[in-house]
């Protein structure tokens, strides 16, 4: 796949800032700025649809596929405003093989946008504040995260719909972890399959990348690879 070759991906109404009717000439002039030297535009497409029909996107992603380029979105916004939106997304790229860049954005990218769906999902849940501090790590990680997955490139992830995280409603308190174990397991499946759908292969990888997130163990310090263990045990004897 070209890392030079761009089709962008443009939202009507999801600017940042402006009326609808100056989002998409805002969405275009940080598409330009993003490409600045780094690369060539080859398609523009708008958004036509709204909710879960989108045929805009999926006619972006079939000229990603043909021209081996990076889907580009000029802005992603908060990662909290539409996490089905991003988690949906990170899936089809993954699965497709094919990557994405955010222009408000940069640290996010095809192997992220799941993981920052499920933390924002689950920040309120796990007590996490947004701290700058916070974020600043995060955006870190997710660069750090993205380049190090690329450089060693695996095959392309089946979607990550959350399958995992769904039969633990339906636990009847099997095995024998307490209760608020087994709810700090919920609380943070989806989030580690996520971690593990973008190519996090080792314990001690899911452990650091949980850190990073300022994402808190049940005891509210830091995740060890044997803490990962037990979670990821106990969420496979309630499924």
């Amino acid at each position: 796949m070209s890392s030079d070759l761009f089709v962008s991906y443009l939202r009507p109404g999801h600017s940042a800032q402006g009326a609808s009717g100056d989002a998409l000439a805002i969405q275009r002039e940080a598409v330009v700025r993003h490409l600045g030297r780094r690369g060539r535009l080859v398609a523009e497409i708008v958004e036509t649809g709204s909710g879960v029909e989108r045929p805009g996107l999926n006619e972006a992603l079939a000229l990603c596929r043909r021209d081996g380029a990076t889907l580009l979105m000029a802005e992603l916004g908060s990662s909290d405003e539409d996490p089905a939106f991003l988690r949906d997304l990170g899936s089809i790229l993954r699965c497709l093989g094919l990557r994405f860049a955010a222009a408000d954005r940069p640290e996010a990218s095809e192997l992220t946008l799941g993981i920052m769906a499920a933390v924002a999902e689950a920040e309120q849940k796990l007590g996490v504040s947004r701290t700058p501090e916070t974020m600043a790590r995060r955006r870190e990680f997710y660069a750090r995260f993205t380049a190090e997955r690329r450089a060693r490139p695996v095959a392309p992830a089946a979607p990550a719909d959350g399958a995992g995280a769904r039969p633990l409603s339906e636990s009847r308190g099997r095995g024998g972890a307490l209760p608020s174990s087994r709810e700090r397991a919920q609380d943070v499946a989806p989030i580690l399959s996520e971690i593990r759908a973008a190519g996090a292969l080792t314990l001690e990888q899911v452990a650091n990348a949980l850190n990073a997130l300022g994402i808190p163990s049940a005891r509210g310090k830091r995740w060890y690879p044997m803490q990962v263990t037990r979670i990821e045990k106990r969420l496979a004897a309630v499924r």
